[in-house]
């Protein structure tokens, strides 16, 4: 058994449909196999081309500030995977997908995630990054708080931390057969401008820039970005995928190999951004 690294270039730098079609596409052609016993897991890393707000399944699209959005020419792409918004700038996202067949595929999602956290914790590693994992145990009552729209405001269970901040963000789709991992790494970090993609227009009323500002830095507190570690080299995009791929051989213990699409995931991907992602109407659902 092998890690299939995707290695089609023409999808590294691309829009939020493009990239959120060929995830689903790649997913759905392991929903449907019972047995992949040469590549039951795939791994890509890429970024989005223009800067993208993708969102969760289960999130309302009026969450966002839509105007914000636009005005700074950024796209929005509603994910199959859960969790909250996520603005994809000045990043490296990565997906999984993982088969029942490799032997890293749990009923639990807390368990499917810790098989990720760890290969991410091993790829950080060889970067002098000293992550941690955020606890897997329920706030005790009275801690909780109603998060926001914006998935990196708080860490979630076993989610990637640096300094007790959120370093990487995550979410999960789960099946029978599969499932599939997206999560974020930053490199650069303008606290105002997550803060106003992700705050719809209706709770801005009455704020000035002083109290935006404040809000901004409040959600700061709560964001690792690779720019201000203490660590003796700045990782670029192909120093951090190299390191995160390495990271994923060891931790499945197995070779990782680049490969390419099959023709049967191209023809699944070009439906699925012709039909569902480039047209918007799904971006509507909710």
């Amino acid at each position: 058994m092998k890690i299939r690294l995707l290695d089609n270039t023409e999808f590294q730098h691309a829009g939020g449909a493009v990239q959120m079609a060929l995830d689903e596409a790649i997913f759905k052609e392991y929903e449907s196999k019972e047995n992949e016993s040469e590549y039951p897991i795939t791994i890509r890393f890429y970024n989005f081309n223009p800067s993208c707000v993708t969102f969760g399944y289960f999130q309302k699209n009026s969450t966002l500030n839509h105007n914000y959005i636009k005005q700074n020419n950024f796209e929005i792409a509603r994910r199959i995977t859960g969790g909250r918004a996520v603005l994809h700038h000045h990043d490296l996202t990565y997906s999984v997908v993982v088969h029942k067949s490799s032997g890293f595929f749990s009923e639990s999602i807390l368990e499917n995630y810790k098989y990720v956290a760890d290969a991410l914790l091993c790829g950080l590693s060889k970067l002098g990054i000293k992550a941690e994992l955020h606890p897997a145990l329920r706030k005790k009552p009275g801690e909780e708080r109603t998060p926001s729209a914006i998935c990196f405001d708080s860490p979630s269970y076993l989610e990637v931390k640096v300094d007790d901040k959120k370093f990487c963000g995550s979410a999960q789709n789960k099946t029978t057969n599969c499932f599939l991992q997206h999560g974020t790494i930053y490199f650069d970090i303008d606290p105002k401008i997550h803060y106003l993609c992700m705050t719809p227009p209706e709770n801005l009323k009455g704020l000035d820039d002083e109290m935006i500002e404040f809000s901004a830095e409040i959600l700061k507190k709560s964001m690792a970005c690779i720019s201000e570690l203490n660590i003796e080299k700045k990782p670029d995009f192909t120093d951090l995928a190299e390191s995160l791929k390495e990271g994923f051989g060891e931790a499945f213990k197995f070779e990782v190999e680049k490969k390419s699409l099959t023709e049967s995931e191209l023809k699944r991907f070009k439906e699925l951004n012709e039909t569902k992602y480039a047209g918007g109407k799904w971006n509507m659902m909710r």
